[in-house]
């Protein structure tokens, strides 16, 4: 009986965390201090190292705040033996958090407008034909922002969202399609997964696409980020032209301290050393940010053969320059100085990888660059 007391404690404690957690940390992370942080950096040129160190000291106070508001409303739902103000004061906190939810999945204009991102759009004139193919970027966009692009004369609108991303995602096409077909503007979906796929059989998609059709098109994912920057970099590879005065979202390399297999180092300007990207890290920060990337793993090491296999898969459907340079563990002063070499040889900025950054080469390299 005791341990079925606690289980069901702790289980109201996790649920109360999680209905004060996640309105709270949309606050946080889209229209509080995250937001106030970004735009106080930006007005005063604050060094990137210190608006990190602020925004984690953000993060951290949020975690820690949450944790303490799910405690004390937990001691006090505990504690009261009145049954109505109980059922009150978990009615509203499931409110709040079903309403969090909402605004999440399918509200994204709210987020959109809040987290600061624009909808910048290219103007084209009724009357003009593109003898090219270009593409604007950008969010989710509106009933008004789909009027808007039909009357500029943009030939049609790209969707990336995916039924599979629930439930967020079906309703928004299932809204965008309706808006396309009122306001007579062609809608073509290419279905991309953020962050857990490859989309190898959309970018096959995307490059015929590229290859063969002419026009001034709207590209969007949800908020306008990784998979549009996905979709930016398979045009720019295959001669699409992408329109210079949309403002995108690239993350710098700055905006982590470290990466998820470890430590960067910045070993001049435009020159980092890191450890081998995951797919995120790919996505967020390489993508866009980098014009060169360098592997430095040797090909005679078994375990690094699949890591090759697949990076090299990988790099075949973006517009970066990839280069395999492996390194033996026998590098020294000279073979630092042909690494330099190829360096400055190349377009920066440039990253530089092996699979870690604490082994002997990258310490080498760290203290020899």
């Amino acid at each position: 009986m005791e341990n079925k007391n606690k289980s069901q404690s702790v289980i109201l404690f996790l649920y109360f965390w999680l209905c004060i957690g996640f309105p709270l940390g949309l606050w946080v992370l889209l229209a509080g201090p995250s937001k106030w942080l970004a735009e106080y950096s930006h007005s005063t040129n604050m060094e990137m190292s210190k608006e990190n160190i602020l925004g984690k000291l953000i993060i951290i106070v949020y975690i820690i705040a949450s944790f303490f508001l799910a405690l004390l409303f937990n001691r006090l739902i505990k504690g009261s033996k009145n049954k109505s103000v109980k059922r009150f004061v978990l009615g509203i906190l499931s409110f709040i958090m079903l309403a969090s939810v909402y605004i999440f999945s399918f509200n994204p204009q709210w987020l959109i407008s809040y987290s600061g991102e624009n909808l910048t759009t290219n103007i084209k004139n009724q009357e003009d034909k593109y003898d090219h193919l270009e593409f604007d970027y950008g969010s989710y966009p509106n009933e008004e922002m789909i009027k808007s692009l039909k009357e500029q004369g943009y030939d049609g609108i790209i969707s990336l969202l995916n039924e599979m991303v629930i439930p967020a995602e079906p309703a928004l096409m299932k809204d965008e399609s309706e808006l396309t077909k009122k306001y007579g503007i062609k809608l073509i979906n290419m279905p991309m997964m953020p962050w857990i796929s490859k989309n190898e059989k959309t970018l096959q998609v995307a490059k015929k696409f590229i290859e063969n059709e002419k026009g001034l098109y709207y590209v969007h994912c949800y908020l306008g980020r990784d998979r549009v920057n996905i979709f930016k970099s398979v045009a720019k590879k295959y001669g699409a032209k992408n329109n210079t005065k949309v403002t995108s979202n690239i993350r710098k390399i700055e905006e982590l301290p470290t990466w998820t297999r470890g430590k960067y180092f910045k070993l001049e300007e435009g020159v980092y050393l890191t450890p081998y990207p995951t797919d995120d890290e790919f996505i967020m920060f390489i993508l866009n940010d980098f014009k060169t990337v360098i592997s430095t793993l040797d090909n005679n090491v078994k375990e690094n053969k699949p890591w090759i296999v697949n990076e090299k898969k990988l790099f075949t459907n973006y517009s970066m320059n990839y280069i395999h340079y492996p390194l033996s563990p026998t590098f020294n002063q000279k073979d630092l100085a042909a690494l330099k070499k190829l360096i400055n040889s190349n377009e920066k900025p440039i990253l530089i990888h092996g699979f870690l950054t604490n082994d002997d080469i990258s310490k080498f390299i760290i203290s020899h660059y």
